[in-house]
């Protein structure tokens, strides 16, 4: 069973749907805090309308596993584009967390075989919180496979569930 994960970057929404179904994704989840982007087709509902036009689901969990955490203090830290290990620290602590994995998770197991990809905004997964997203999902879901997408048109990189990158 694979867990797939892409960064939009600066893709345009056809090569982004086309990623999508080159690897047969049936559901997106995006884990950003906030579903929008500088790049007006990746903001919330173009993107979900452009996917669903195209046959894949989508879902919003940024509300429990996006980047960007609720508590003042540690927000503070947080910067565009940079991954900050405290923070991910700190989201990978919360209950709001926990929960988004066990959906992720539902997402991943109950349907009977549906591929799920993880979405953010920075093309580089080892740049990004939706690492420790898939990371996490794998660590509770036997047999997964995290497979991280390039909407270049690269393969996609195994990095299996040993590597720790915080």
């Amino acid at each position: 069973m694979n867990l797939y994960t892409a960064g939009h970057s600066t893709a345009t929404l056809e090569d982004f749907v086309a990623l999508m179904k080159k690897h047969e994704i049936d559901v997106v989840v995006d884990v950003r805090s906030k579903p929008r982007s500088r790049l007006a087709h990746f903001d919330q509902i173009p993107l979900q309308s452009g996917l669903e036009e195209a046959g894949v689901a989508y879902r919003f969990l940024g509300d429990r596993l996006g980047g960007v955490p609720q508590d003042p203090e540690v927000r503070a830290r947080w910067q565009q584009g940079r991954l900050d290990p405290v923070i991910v620290a700190h989201l990978r602590s919360t209950d709001e967390w926990h929960d988004g994995i066990a959906e992720l998770t539902r997402l991943i197991t109950g349907g009977g075989g549906r591929a799920v990809c993880i979405v953010c905004s920075e093309g580089d997964a080892n740049e990004c919180h939706r690492k420790a997203v898939a990371l996490d999902a794998a660590d509770v879901t036997e047999g997964l496979d995290i497979r991280h997408l390039s909407v270049n048109g690269t393969a996609p990189l195994d990095v299996g569930v040993q590597e720790v990158l915080f």
